[in-house]
């Protein structure tokens, strides 16, 4: 009887495990694919655990999971429409949170941990081959995305600023491996690049938003890693050096890199828009800034708050801070934030400590570590985390980082 117990126990956790390593390398290919694995991965990992008699899986920021689903929980009861909030709450919240939990307890071990970044790298360097291959054809040939006619590239993704936001959340993992010590020179020659190319696939996709969570991310990895900086100033000499090269809207989106927020000197048409919705956001927020409008709600209740002569929307408030504070209070963009803090917390507490440095799961957290910074300053400027395969790559990033601090008992030292 326990024999074919623990056979059950495997199998699922094998069923689990292949379908994270497909999650990791369908990311930004497939919704369909990736919306099917993940419940797919749940149901399993909720029977394994049934069958083991355990329930939710220790990690450094369940406290701040809790919190957060309770708080959107709650948010349901005042929410300005029910059955919205209802659906998003079971089929977004409770489904991204409970596919963190499968990714902390999944990867349990260093060799699944490289699997898994290794798997990124490939369909990583995919998106880069079809992000070179637009710029020169207009054409994307993974999806066959429509020509939005603009000189910007997106390879697979439905927009230039969410290309930018996969882009920045996988380089990271590039700089990091590529310090990992007792690598091979071939596989540093051809991390090294990927990076390149994934890299100027970060440029073409002229994202402000990647770009300041490519610089931020950055000067986190440069605390521990002191080469990253030194070879990151030299990037910014060369760019500067043949910025007279670059295109016309690269030129202007560089000029202005630092006045993203600056509603006065925004006059393009994209941050246009983002100067009506933020606002209409912000008066969302103020309607109920403690307890917000409803969790999932911000479209439902996007015309009730705009004041000016708009004839689009309605849309995510292209700020996730801003539509997570209008949906559920202060207090719901604190239970995020706790995450977070959580997150930072504990994964520095684990850098700090020399003796584990040479391990490949110590450079692995520095960058999840730097990937979620990336990912949440982006998170400023636009949807990330409210779409399918983006907020996805979110809870799996952050999932591999928790696995790191579960496997490395942090709290133990």
């Amino acid at each position: 009887m326990n024999l074919n117990k623990g056979k059950i126990i495997n199998r699922c956790d094998k069923i689990i495990l292949f379908s994270l390593y497909a999650i990791a390398y369908f990311l930004p290919i497939s919704k369909a694919i990736i919306e099917s694995l993940s419940i797919i991965a749940i149901v399993f990992f909720i029977f394994k655990k049934i069958i083991q008699r355990q329930g939710i899986p220790f990690t450094h920021l369940n406290f701040g999971i809790f919190a957060y689903l309770a708080v959107c929980f709650f948010s349901i009861c005042f929410s300005s429409n029910l059955k919205i909030s209802s659906i998003t709450f079971f089929c977004k919240i409770l489904q991204n949170l409970l596919f963190f939990f499968v990714v902390a307890d999944t990867l349990n071990n260093e060799r699944r941990i490289k699997t898994v970044v290794y798997i990124l790298f490939i369909s990583s360097l995919l998106l880069g081959i079809d992000g070179i291959y637009q710029y020169f054809t207009h054409k994307d040939f993974i999806r066959h995305r429509v020509d939005l006619g603009i000189p910007r590239i997106y390879a697979s993704f439905y927009t230039p600023n969410d290309f930018g936001c996969y882009l920045i959340t996988v380089i990271p993992f590039l700089i990091v491996t590529f310090f990992t010590k007792g690598l091979k020179k071939l596989f540093k020659v051809a991390i090294s690049g990927l990076f390149i190319l994934l890299f100027i696939c970060l440029i073409l996709s002229v994202s402000r938003g990647a770009w300041l969570g490519f610089v931020a991310s950055i000067l986190f990895l440069g605390f521990w890693l002191r080469s990253v900086m030194v070879v990151f100033l030299i990037v910014v000499f060369l760019l500067l050096a043949l910025r007279s090269f670059f295109s016309p809207l690269i030129k202007d989106r560089l000029n202005n890199l630092f006045n993203f927020f600056d509603m006065d000197i925004l006059t393009d048409g994209g941050s246009i828009e983002r100067r009506i919705i933020w606002r209409t956001g912000w008066r969302m927020f103020l309607s109920s800034p403690l307890i917000g409008v409803g969790l999932g709600t911000f479209m439902f209740n996007y015309k009730k708050f705009l004041s000016e002569d708009y004839p689009y929307g309605p849309f995510y408030a292209h700020n996730c801070y801003l539509q997570i504070a209008a949906e559920t209070g202060t207090i719901g963009l604190f239970a995020f934030l706790l995450i977070l803090i959580l997150f930072f917390f504990f994964g520095i507490k684990v850098l700090n400590k020399r003796n584990n440095s040479k391990a490949f799961s110590w450079y692995v957290l520095l960058g999840s570590l730097a990937a979620i910074l990336a990912y949440c300053v982006h998170m400023f400027v636009d949807t990330n985390l409210y779409s399918l395969d983006l907020g996805m790559l979110f809870w799996l990033v952050l999932g591999l980082g928790s696995a790191i601090l579960r496997n490395t008992g942090a709290l133990d030292g």
